[in-house]
């Protein structure tokens, strides 16, 4: 974590800092103060995550104090509570456990202070407003995606951690579409702790053992088990030749799909959500109702009003959109993915 003295530093040069716990930042109902707890900075989306959510809060002419829980659950609720000393008008969290979260947004709670989930839901204690990923959507574009190459195919699920409202969300959408459809023969079907890479990278393997190389798709969960999956599968000159499926569109993961061996990725308009919950936030911290459009659903305690942010298929296809119109500024290059002066985009 930052010293207040780099802190202080890089709040100079607009990057995200944390104030001074001595002196609470000023705001008012024009100029709310909305504290953000952000899960982690070791994976890159979260930088774009929040960089969505500044530009936001400049527009609405809110402040943003920010702490990065680095993944460890109770520095994330001591982070908090650091925050909450602070007087923020709202709060955007995060979390790094979905059950132990539960007792940060009472504790917000407590201090008068409205919660806006972010991305991750909050199953022990009911969020005022939740912006997430269209989970389901995910896993039907994934699934679909399979079913469209090989009707009656020989399909692999590698699942995300099983601990983690995202992968319950996607798999529920592979049992109603794939686990379901008679029509489809299912080798593996499992869960990978902690969305590792080297576990995806073994089950690819062993699957492959077991099936004689037999296999048509890997319905892959996210980008880093597809990485592993590709891994596998160029071991036994496969690539190109079996569906993999990823989430996050990663630059390594639109590489090997312009190369055809990674079939499709799902994209998740970050701007979209960052906008969506600092507007979410500003409006609870004015006691007005977000305006942003939302559906109903039940985290475990109770039904949150909820924006469901756009997701899109990125196959080889879109793939020149996407990354000269679709991807935020700074997450690829053409060369990145195809090669120095190699593109073929326009």
């Amino acid at each position: 974590m930052q010293t207040w003295k780099t802190a202080a530093a890089c709040m100079a040069f607009g990057v995200a800092a944390v104030a001074s716990l001595s002196a609470p930042a000023q705001a008012d109902e024009k100029h709310p103060l909305i504290a953000v707890a952000m899960k982690t900075q070791v994976q890159r989306r979260w930088t774009f995550d929040y960089a969505a959510m500044e530009r936001e809060a400049k527009a609405q002419g809110a402040k943003l104090i920010v702490q990065w829980a680095n993944d460890d659950p109770t520095l994330q609720a001591s982070q908090v509570e650091n925050l909450l000393s602070q007087q923020p008008d709202a709060l955007i969290i995060v979390p790094v456990d979905s059950q132990a979260a539960g007792r940060i947004v009472n504790s917000a709670h407590s201090s008068g202070v409205p919660v806006v989930g972010y991305d991750i839901g909050v199953s022990t204690a009911k969020l005022d407003y939740f912006v997430m990923r269209n989970n389901n959507l995910v896993g039907e574009l994934q699934a679909k995606g399979a079913l469209a190459k090989s009707p009656k195919g020989t399909f692999a699920l590698i699942k995300g951690d099983p601990g983690n409202d995202v992968a319950q969300a996607i798999s529920k959408q592979y049992d109603a579409l794939l686990v379901k459809n008679g029509n489809v023969k299912i080798v593996f079907n499992q869960f990978v702790g902690g969305w590792d890479s080297k576990a995806a990278l073994s089950d690819a393997e062993n699957v492959l053992s077991a099936q004689n190389d037999k296999v048509d798709a890997f319905v892959t969960s996210n980008d880093g088990m597809a990485l592993s999956v590709v891994q596998a599968l160029k071991a036994r000159n496969l690539q190109g030749k079996v569906y993999v499926s990823g989430l996050d569109a990663e630059p390594a993961n639109l590489q090997l799909i312009a190369q055809g061996m990674q079939t499709m990725s799902v994209w998740t308009d970050l701007d979209e959500a960052g906008s969506a919950a600092v507007k979410a936030a500003v409006a609870l911290a004015r006691k007005q109702k977000p305006s942003v459009a939302t559906t109903d659903i039940n985290l475990g305690a109770g039904a949150v009003p909820t924006h469901l942010v756009n997701v899109v298929a990125v196959t080889q296809d879109n793939l020149c959109k996407f990354v000269n119109h679709d991807a935020p500024r700074g997450w690829v290059t053409p060369d990145q993915v195809y090669g120095a002066g190699k593109s073929p985009c326009q």
